[in-house]
């Protein structure tokens, strides 16, 4: 009788246990669930929360991270079908979340974990969770959440839950898996030919549209979850609205703002070097490169604060999208300027771009004025990569016949350049030897000077010894004169006749005319022409005249002078005086050309 009563007691108690409300399945693919209770995890077990009656979980309670670190929510759904039905399950919020269910085929429960902070998550729809329910049945299922790091909010909300056929989920999983695989591959193929035409032309467009295709890679990946499959559990930041919604900021995050950075970069620097911006539309150019300052100073802003400080991602997100919406706009506007300028390059290059930067501009409308979503329904992305991988190979074209005929023209340029070195080459070779038959004649000349000035040294030598030998012999033929006058005033009535023959020949010896030639002879080595320039000038001097003034011309002294015309200082003074007078010219004044004599 006692366990009889016993068993009645377990049994109400377990009535009463699960006397919630029962959410039961519709023929929807996907559902929310509204219908749940809650119970304030104090360190209990698996076990402890199926099997302990005292355990009271209280139907359409709140969670309040400042009371409890995680909490129990039970779920009771109920499968109408004859069959069993895998479903994906989310529960908001997806911090670190643990299902507990009941698996018919091992006859035994079975948990799984998934979350944003769990590193082991390697899943690309971080929080899913996957349970099979029992048809024909009440399927009672367990999660546990922490909302442990929530508690610093103060909000008081309830979860959200999400129940979703995984037939349906899978499908679409597919779905985005083939997309996402035709673009890389597309990507690489395209990147893989770029390498080999940028490694043989060099050309800083190409090198530009291959960066461009890198981030475009890295877009893809972190836009459809793929980082949080390879570094799960890297959250930097989290926020909470008061309803409960969840906001994180993780790797994949960043990556996307990264991959962004990169593309907006490589477009606009694509842009600037395939339309030459800076020399033919440099206004545009001017806005593509400060758009793209304000874009850099923007994203790298955003990732510090939502790395390193708190979340503000949700609240930038918008500016973030209008900025890009701004910069394509402005790059579409390039491209037709170029157009209308009729630039050679302009057309291929909207041609190669204009659906791209269509797609991308209406990714950036769909985010301002649609919302911001997973990504999982929009493939506009997918569509930007593809179209602008396959029409930039028109332009490649275009660009690569450019680069050829830049290149023949730079060859042509060389070969001329080469032309006109080898021709400045032998200029300088004929100006060479011209410097040395130059520097040889100069030598020759300074030898031949050399040699005139020693002559004229010599000359000068002989006309002063010359000079000199005139007048002290016609001093001492002076002297003798004047000993002699005396001897025959001394003895007037014995003058001897041989004294007379002695004193006419001193007489006729002062006058000769052999001394003045033989210093004429000299003077004339030294002062070439001077005589006949002086001749050409004054034509009324006379021979004494003449003789008087090439003394003077030669510095002689007033004595010295004297002495070669056997007359008086003051005579030569005298007829110095008349000589300069009759030249017209002033004492100390040559009237011959030193250089011309």
């Amino acid at each position: 009788m006692k366990t009889l009563l016993i068993l009645i007691l377990f049994w109400l108690s377990h009535v009463t246990a699960f006397s919630q409300p029962v959410h039961t399945l519709t023929d929807s693919s996907g559902e929310q669930v509204s219908q749940y209770a809650l119970l304030p995890d104090r360190g209990y077990t698996a076990e402890q929360v199926r099997n302990d009656s005292s355990l009271h979980f209280i139907t359409g309670d709140t969670i309040r991270p400042l009371q409890a670190g995680s909490y129990w929510i039970r779920l009771v759904v109920a499968n109408p079908y004859y069959y069993a039905i895998p479903y994906k399950l989310w529960v908001r919020p997806y911090l670190n979340n643990r299902l507990h269910y009941f698996n018919e085929n091992s006859q035994k429960w079975e948990g799984e974990t998934a979350g944003i902070m769990v590193a082991t998550n390697h899943q690309r729809n971080q929080g899913q969770m996957t349970c099979v329910l029992q048809g024909q049945k009440e399927n009672v299922l367990y999660v546990k959440t922490d909302v442990s790091q929530l508690a610093k909010f103060g909000y008081v909300f309830k979860p959200s839950i999400w129940l979703e056929q995984a037939g349906n989920q899978d499908k679409h999983e597919q779905f985005i898996w083939i997309a996402l695989i035709t673009s890389l591959v597309v990507l690489f193929l395209f990147i893989l030919n770029n390498v080999v035409i940028y490694y043989n032309f060099r050309d800083k467009t190409i090198l530009y549209y291959l960066i461009l295709q890198f981030g475009a890679i890295m877009y893809i990946l972190s836009y459809r979850g793929v980082f949080h499959m390879l570094f799960p559990g890297r959250v930097f930041s989290i926020a909470i609205e008061p309803g409960g919604r969840l906001h994180e900021y993780t790797i994949n995050n960043l990556f996307n703002h990264v991959s962004v950075l990169i593309i907006i970069y490589g477009f606009v620097q694509l842009t600037r070097s395939y339309l030459s911006t800076r020399k033919n539309l440099p206004s545009l150019d001017t806005i593509l490169k400060y758009g793209l300052y304000a874009y850099t100073i923007v994203t790298v802003s955003m990732v510090f604060i939502n790395t390193v400080l708190f979340y503000v991602d949700d609240f930038t997100l918008l500016y973030d999208n209008i900025l890009v919406m701004a910069i394509t706009m402005a790059i579409i506007a390039t491209g037709v300027a170029g157009y209308l300028k009729k630039l050679p390059a302009a057309g291929s290059f909207l041609l190669a771009n204009i659906l791209p930067l269509v797609f991308m501009l209406a990714t950036a409308l769909y985010h301002v004025f649609i919302g911001f979503t997973d990504g999982d329904n929009l493939y506009m992305a997918d569509l930007a990569v593809i179209s602008q991988a396959f029409c930039f190979s028109i332009a490649l074209v275009a660009r690569i016949k450019s680069i050829r005929n830049e290149l023949r023209a730079k060859e042509l340029e060389a070969q001329q350049l080469t032309f006109d070195i080898r021709e400045i080459e032998l200029r300088h070779q004929l100006m060479e030897l011209e410097n040395q038959k130059i520097s040889t004649e100069m030598l020759a000349e300074k030898n031949r000077n050399e040699l005139l000035h020693e002559k004229l040294e010599t000359n000068q030598r002989e006309l002063a010894s010359t000079t000199l030998y005139m007048v002290q012999k016609n001093e001492m033929l002076a002297t003798l004169k004047t000993q002699i006058q005396e001897l025959n005033k001394q003895y007037p009535g014995q003058k001897h006749p041989g004294l007379r023959g002695i004193e006419s020949l001193l007489q006729t010896n002062l006058y000769l005319d052999s001394d003045w030639s033989k210093f004429k002879l000299h003077f004339e080595q030294v002062h070439p022409q001077f005589f006949e320039n002086l001749q050409a000038r004054h034509p009324s001097l006379t021979k004494n005249e003449i003789r008087l003034y090439a003394y003077f011309h030669i510095n002689l002294s007033t004595k010295e002078i004297a002495a070669l015309l056997n007359i008086d200082p003051a005579s030569v003074r005298r007829a110095k005086t008349r000589l300069y007078k009759k030249m017209a010219i002033s004492e100390g004044e040559n009237i011959v050309d030193d250089k011309n004599a």
